[in-house]
């Protein structure tokens, strides 16, 4: 991100603490006049209170796969078949795919459409019946399809046989999950994850100028309200807050996207590198943390080299709530024309 976009994202993050805590709040009326149109792009009137989304999965061991292959395609079949496969999908079943389209950016600033093709192919060859890829923009990109057509994502999502939906003026109900410190008023969600059988979260490995990485736990950030998203991002616990949303989402499959990284910037421009790797884990705190350890091997900023890796409150918050797993020990690495022991020095 340049220092002029990260600078005019904070001022609007700050300018618009007030307006989004209003707007969040469904018991507060506001004139459509006293509020920019960004803040009040259409959500739904009736207002659903759910403590949970769905059912969420406790790991006490995470596989977590990281592979190189020669293409992407080998490359996600691979890392997706040493995960676990796609066994959860049964016929007729309908899977929602979760890319992090935060901006128009090409990848790593979005995910590689090459990746998503893959997933959406893999998902009708498992049996589904109908598969869905859906995201929401960041406020200063606000057409979502704009951005998935310009990056590449909707061509090759489409062209695999997916829907593809922006998620921009869709119905949304209010989430209050159980645990959640920072979200005191929960926050609004797409209706369409309570409807559909499985996500699969996929994610790309990359700093970011303020919650200092995005991988599997941030991308869920594309899949709240706008105004509570401008909420989380004005407030003091930007990190936390990403941690605890994550509570309302129940992924069965999470991938990051490592072909092109940011290892400074973010999270739309950056230093790129290029690995040509894919990761993947059922697990979102074991697949950040190998994330992580990637982006150390290659040399990345001070926030993420120079620290615990297991204390960043993103990763810290998140096994506090039992999102994922608590520790390395806990972590079984396997992988393909990777430097699996290396991963795992940097992983602890």
């Amino acid at each position: 991100m340049s220092i002029t976009k990260k600078d005019d994202y904070l001022k609007l993050a700050k300018v618009g603490l007030g307006v989004a805590i209003i707007s969040s709040n469904p018991y507060l009326k506001i004139e459509n006049k006293d509020v920019p149109k960004f803040y009040t792009s259409s959500y739904s009137s009736s207002i659903v209170f759910a403590s949970s989304t769905q059912t969420r999965e406790v790991h006490t061991m995470a596989d977590v796969s990281i592979v190189k292959e020669n293409t992407v395609r080998e490359s996600v079949r691979k890392a997706v078949a040493m995960a676990g496969g796609l066994s959860f999908i049964k016929p007729g079943d309908t899977v929602l795919v979760k890319p992090n389209v935060n901006s128009d950016d090409p990848y790593p600033g979005t995910t590689n459409p090459e990746v998503i093709k893959e997933i959406v192919t893999m998902c009708f060859e498992s049996g589904a019946k109908r598969v869905i890829v859906a995201d929401r923009s960041g406020v200063l990109w606000q057409n979502t399809m704009y951005n998935m057509e310009k990056v590449g994502i909707a061509q090759s999502a489409r062209s695999a046989g997916a829907e593809v939906l922006a998620l921009d003026n869709e119905e949304w109900i209010l989430v209050k999950p159980e645990g959640s410190k920072y979200w005191v008023n929960g926050f609004r969600i797409p209706k369409l994850v309570t409807e559909v059988d499985h996500i699969i979260n996929v994610a790309v490995v990359k700093t970011h100028s303020i919650a200092d990485f995005s991988m599997s736990l941030k991308n869920f950030v594309g899949f709240i309200h706008m105004s509570d998203r401008m909420f989380m991002h004005s407030s003091g616990n930007i990190k936390e807050m990403i941690a605890e949303l994550n509570l309302a989402f129940n992924p069965k499959l999470n991938i990051l996207d490592a072909t092109r990284v940011f290892v400074r910037g973010g999270p739309d421009r950056g230093e790129v590198r290029e690995p040509r790797m894919i990761i993947a884990s059922r697990d979102r705190v074991a697949v950040d943390i190998i994330g992580l350890a990637l982006l150390r091997s290659l040399g990345t900023t001070p926030a993420i080299q120079d620290r615990d890796i297991w204390s960043h409150p993103q990763i810290k918050r998140a096994v506090d709530l039992g999102i994922g797993i608590k520790d390395s020990s806990r972590i079984n690495l396997v992988g393909s024309n990777i430097d699996l022991e290396e991963i795992k020095r940097l992983s602890k």
